[in-house]
């Protein structure tokens, strides 16, 4: 059983002249071309697979492991916010909109030293999560 494209064209009217339903030919054979340069341009982009060179590697490596250490630093940071949230509010130091902005800055930097010391493990963790499936 074949199925056409005869059930997509407009149905005429009395005075229906059949102009939309050219369009719509007109269309499809246009989609099919784009369609078809697309996949002769997969079939010709994917003989040509370009491999890392060893500098390139440990950029990206480098990378890698700098972008681990900072989501570390993110996490390490959202960890001590909600560790100061049980801290008892004081008068001693004062309850101020600065002291909030300089405990913040204090454990962004804080964190920030922490994760790139070596940390909880978790940078890691996620730079070998990352980096497994690598040739040495």
């Amino acid at each position: 059983m074949r199925i056409d494209n005869s059930y997509l064209l407009p149905q005429m009217g009395a005075t229906g002249t059949g102009a939309a339903g050219a369009q719509m030919l007109s269309d499809q054979a246009t989609f099919e071309e784009q369609l078809n340069a697309a996949k002769k341009k997969i079939d010709n982009s994917s003989t040509k697979i370009k491999t890392m060179t060893d500098a390139e590697v440990a950029q990206r490596n480098q990378e890698i492991k700098d972008a681990s250490v900072q989501l570390e630093a993110i996490f390490l940071k959202l960890m001590y916010n909600e560790m100061w949230k049980t801290v008892p509010k004081s008068n001693l130091f004062g309850d101020s909109n600065a002291m909030d902005i300089y405990r913040d800055m204090y454990n962004e930097e804080l964190t920030k030293k922490a994760a790139e010391g070596g940390g909880i493990g978790l940078a890691d963790f996620i730079y070998g999560q990352l980096t497994k499936n690598q040739k040495a």
